[in-house]
């Protein structure tokens, strides 16, 4: 990188915060036995179109199953009854056993625990999840786009056949959650064929746009294939400032009547995203009050990350101090209710625990979020950041990654290969074992839950395994990036002065 000026604030030596308590589930004591791992590889087998464990979970309670699967599955279902405590019968049919994605989600990890046994974080066998930049095409020209997307696609992409092929290997794979994104997803012409041929997989499909091209009857055609959350992007409360970043007057208002369609589309949950920078970062509670009024049930905050465009304007990254302050103030809003909130700083784990309670709510990660002590468990097996472990990228080409921020560290394609096999290839070793770390990831109390942002580390250092300089544990490698000239101190800019002139920073 050559030199570019982020706002570095003078600030007291970093906290050095530690995990003052474990948490722990009663189905701890068993699923980690030899003897259940064994009957978790039974029941995990495919047997024609599903598994033992989805016919044992689908009886469960059901009274319409057959007589002999109730006799057959009699003591699975009370070892469910004692692990169910209480929840009751009702929430637990509803959330699992009449929920496709989870249940798809807990074949892939009962086939994990019984491979690897437990492991914080948890290795697991394929992917939780998929982001698909199922087109590099654009309507828009946005300077933080990681894709570099444009009007026209750079290179040639996946055809019609090739894409249902994707769905299908990922089908095969019991990928239980797709997110559509781009480019525009929806200016591609495949779009609604991939979701509905996901729809035959039951897998759990959202989308990610910038709105421009949605429409009622768009809204109306994700909803009757599939798709259940529509994630649109904002990049600013006042119209002029998110043009300005998106390139092409009269976004804002197009993006707003997007979300307003959405909100009032039957069956589809809004969610507003928002890429934090230097540009916008006094905003960010005003934009959660507006993706409230918008009726959005998610605000999905982005790391920046200088990759793609993101290189011209590496000025644009917030300082540890900000993000930290900004991730209390994202805990905060989590605890008060009103809006279900997700980042892809994995560090928010780390301060929904030091901050929320025992009894607070706590991010999962990619799985969301949860309350109490069961969720502190899952974030502790799920593990912050996903990359390579519980997700991966799909490229318009069908290249696989392991984040769609590490878009040139390329694992395979599914044009020639199977999604396990390209998944348990290159990276997968490094990125689930979190002793290989540099810096205070490498030491932290909560690795298990945060590790760090692996495209972070990536785009500053170009090795995987460095620490995340964005990360308020590790302010002495900041320090160290602006002594080298990486980034250069100034005092803090007004956040409308942020210039968001394109200038040729970041690595090479």
């Amino acid at each position: 990188m050559s030199s570019a000026i982020i706002d570095v604030p003078k600030s007291p030596p970093p906290p050095q915060p530690s995990l003052e308590a474990e948490f722990h589930h009663p189905l701890e004591n068993y699923v980690g036995r030899r003897p259940f791992r064994w009957l978790l590889g039974r029941l995990t087998r495919q047997q024609g179109d599903s598994t033992p464990l989805e016919r044992i979970i689908a009886s469960y309670g059901n009274p319409a199953a057959p007589r002999w699967q109730k006799i057959k599955y009699w003591p699975m279902h009370k070892f469910i009854d004692r692990m169910r405590g209480s929840v009751s019968m009702d929430v637990f049919r509803k959330q699992l056993s009449e929920h496709a994605p989870t249940l798809r989600g807990l074949v892939i990890t009962a086939r994990s625990v019984a491979e690897f046994g437990l492991t914080t974080p948890q290795r697991f066998t394929a992917p939780l999840f998929a982001v698909w930049n199922i087109t590099n095409r654009c309507n828009l020209r946005c300077r933080h786009c990681y894709q570099s997307s444009q009007a026209q696609a750079p290179a040639p992409e996946l055809s019609t056949q090739e894409r249902l092929a994707v769905v299908d290997k990922l089908g095969k794979a019991y990928v239980p959650m797709l997110a559509i994104a781009g480019g525009e997803p929806t200016i591609c012409p495949d779009l609604l064929a991939v979701l509905n041929r996901a729809a035959k997989y039951k897998m759990h499909t959202t989308i990610a746009t910038n709105g421009v091209t949605v429409t009622g009857d768009l809204a109306d055609q994700l909803a009757q294939a599939g798709v259940r959350y529509v994630e649109i992007s904002l990049d600013s409360v006042h119209p002029q400032r998110h043009d300005a970043f998106r390139g092409v007057p009269g976004m804002w208002a197009k993006s707003v009547r997007a979300a307003r369609i959405v909100a009032k589309t039957p069956g589809l949950q809004l969610g507003i995203a928002m890429c934090v920078h230097q540009g916008n970062f006094s905003e960010v509670r005003q934009m959660i009050d507006l993706a409230i009024s918008l009726g959005a049930g998610r605000f999905a905050h982005f790391n920046f990350i200088p990759v793609g465009r993101g290189l011209e304007m590496v000025s644009g990254d917030i300082t540890p101090p900000q993000r930290e302050k900004l991730l209390a103030m994202l805990n905060q809003v989590m605890q008060e209710g009103r809006i279900g909130v997700i980042s892809t700083a994995p560090q928010l784990g780390r301060v929904c625990l030091m901050h929320a309670g025992q009894d607070g709510r706590t991010s999962c990660s990619h799985a969301g979020s949860g309350i109490g002590a069961k969720a502190k468990v899952v974030a502790r097996y799920l593990g912050g950041c996903g990359a390579g472990r519980t997700y991966v990228c799909i490229q318009p080409n069908g290249d696989v990654t392991p984040c769609v921020y590490l878009p040139h560290r390329v694992m395979g394609n599914l044009r020639d290969k199977e999604l396990v096999e390209i998944f348990r290839a290159d990276y997968y070793e490094l990125l689930n074992d979190r002793t290989r770390r540099l810096h205070h990831c490498g030491s932290c109390d909560f690795a298990n839950y945060c590790g760090g942002c692996r495209a972070r580390s990536d785009a500053y250092f170009g090795r995987l395994d460095a620490g995340d300089p964005g990360c308020i544990c590790n302010q002495h490698q900041w320090d160290q990036l602006v002594r080298q000239g990486v980034v250069r101190v100034q005092d803090d800019p007004p956040a409308d002065e942020f210039e968001l002139t394109p200038t040729r920073h970041g690595p090479a």
